[in-house]
């Protein structure tokens, strides 16, 4: 499948440029932590047979639109960490009407480094979930538009939950 977005444009290729300058490449990668997320959770969302397609970036709490097999149609918040005890930056409490599933990325990886896939953890919540979550927090009750999500608030049982997609 061709990108609409390709890398190569007029014979420019930006990762390469990035390479031979080494800093603005790891800048690049260390700036990407969000990206990666929505990345590592739209593949393993092709692997189980949806579309996923990234909405704008102004899209409040709605970073990936995505299809189901049977063609449902639903958005999706993805907040990702580089740590493996990740803290969720979550400023304002989950809004299910804007996101049915929020899935919660961590990606263990060196500031400038890619991380291996294999070892990221992903896990799924409903809007109602998330919501619940962020709204138990005493810290993000007193500070409603500084929020976060921590690891030990997360069910280990949201790991790999892929069954709460709808289908």
């Amino acid at each position: 499948m061709t990108s609409p977005f390709p890398l190569e444009a007029d014979g420019l290729d930006i990762v390469e440029i990035a390479r031979r300058h080494g800093p603005f490449l790891e800048r690049l990668i260390a700036k990407s932590t969000g990206f990666i997320g929505e990345l590592l959770v739209a593949d393993a969302l092709t692997e189980r047979g949806y579309r996923v397609v990234p909405t704008n970036n102004n899209a409040r709490q709605a970073d990936l639109s995505i299809t189901t097999p049977s063609g449902l149609t639903f958005s999706a918040e993805v907040k990702a960490d580089r740590a493996m005890r990740p803290t969720w930056f979550v400023r304002t409490c989950p809004d299910a009407s804007a996101s049915s599933i929020w899935f919660l990325v961590s990606a263990p990886r060196l500031p400038a480094a890619l991380p291996d896939p294999a070892a990221a953890r992903v896990f799924v919540l409903t809007g109602e979930e998330a919501s619940a979550i962020w709204q138990a927090s005493e810290w993000n009750r007193r500070n409603p538009t500084n929020g976060d999500i921590r690891r030990w608030q997360v069910p280990d049982d949201a790991l790999n939950a892929w069954h709460k997609l709808p289908r």
